[in-house]
């Protein structure tokens, strides 16, 4: 049920409100004074606040300017309710309100008019509900939940600036399912998604919750591990090719019911144990860093595959990354101007 706050020193007007409002179906919460408005906006957050201008303490007008201060009130739509006479003052109230009503009021006027505020402020949550979730879907690979290769590249910025800033070391590592194209020529794309699918749960299950993993595009995965150490990067790799090595994903129901897919997986890792103050480029050195992690994945599939081969930055590669001149479009990378979309099918050509 939707509450709204009358806030009215005249009790029979307050009275009135009261029960226009029950009617209208709302449950009703009242002050009597602009301190004890404030008091019960902060701590019971109403959907609607019926605010009049003239009352003893706080006035109507620095009620609503001390609720648009706080981050938890402001979003509370504010109906000033005045007398004619206060009419001119009230031009300026209607900055932090969304509608004014006049005494004496009609009780049809008023219930119009909160019926109308109350389908904004539905409006307003539903926008602002979208918003947040194109904003998660831009940053988010359609088919493993996981961060795409533009979030990733956010999320690298921020931890490559927060750990300069606190001396932490960082690790990031570049995974590739072994021979996965055969997956998808011999079982289909959509058995191949299941693959990836349980591939992206084994990195999460394998990281911190303040690791973070993506899937750049096709079977290419990320995996960022903010203060880990080298010895720390190997167990989470370690653990990630293990579980991968022994993982099994059955078929669909027919003719290969009973079967399972087994794949191994590759991975070249980079860890970073400081980066210093002056002369390094972050977007340079996030993009040496993924080319160098991309260097230990493909010594890694030389290898003979399901290994992973990690490399320790020193001081001065770091700041001879972070100085070199970034790369030229069209060229692998991470800076978030240049990322391509990934689509959600992991299809391959």
């Amino acid at each position: 049920m939707d509450r709204v706050l009358v806030a009215e020193d005249s009790p029979e007007i307050a009275k009135l409100m009261e029960l226009t409002l029950r009617m209208e179906g709302y449950e009703v919460l009242q002050a009597f004074d602009g301190l004890q408005a404030l008091e019960l906006a902060r701590n019971e957050r109403p959907d609607l606040i019926l605010l009049d201008v003239m009352m003893p303490g706080l006035n109507g007008f620095e009620v609503a300017q001390e609720l648009k201060k706080d981050a938890e009130t402001a979003d509370i739509p504010i109906i000033f309710v005045t007398a004619k006479h206060e009419l001119d003052a009230l031009v300026q109230g209607l900055e932090v309100a969304v509608d004014y009503i006049s005494k004496p009021f009609a009780v049809p006027e008023l219930a119009a008019r909160v019926r109308a505020a109350m389908r904004m402020r539905k409006l307003q949550e539903d926008l602002k509900t979208s918003n947040e979730e194109l904003s998660r879907l831009a940053i988010t690979d359609a088919l493993t939940g996981l961060l795409n290769r533009r979030g990733f590249a956010v999320q690298l910025d921020d931890e490559l600036w927060r750990a300069r800033r606190f001396g932490h070391t960082i690790g990031f590592v570049l995974f590739d399912l072994d021979r996965f194209k055969s997956v998808n020529d011999t079982w289909g794309h959509a058995q191949g998604d299941v693959v990836l699918q349980n591939f992206a749960d084994i990195l999460t299950k394998s990281s911190r919750r303040v690791d973070k993993v993506a899937r750049f595009g096709g079977e290419e995965f990320a995996l960022l591990l903010p203060s880990t150490d080298q010895n720390g990067v190997e167990t989470v790799c370690e653990k990630v090719r293990a579980a991968t090595e022994a993982m099994r994903v059955p078929l669909s129901v027919g003719e290969n019911g009973g079967q399972s897919i087994r794949i191994t997986v590759s991975g070249g890792g980079i860890i970073v144990p400081r980066i210093g103050e002056n002369g390094v480029a972050m977007p340079q050195l996030a993009q040496g860093i993924f080319e160098i992690a991309d260097r230990c994945l493909y010594s890694a599939k030389a290898g003979g595959r399901n290994r992973v081969i990690t490399q320790i930055l020193s001081d001065v590669e770091t700041a001879k990354i972070g100085a070199e001149v970034p790369p030229a479009p069209g060229n692998l990378s991470l800076l978030k101007d240049s990322i391509p979309e990934v689509p959600a099918s992991n299809a391959q050509p």
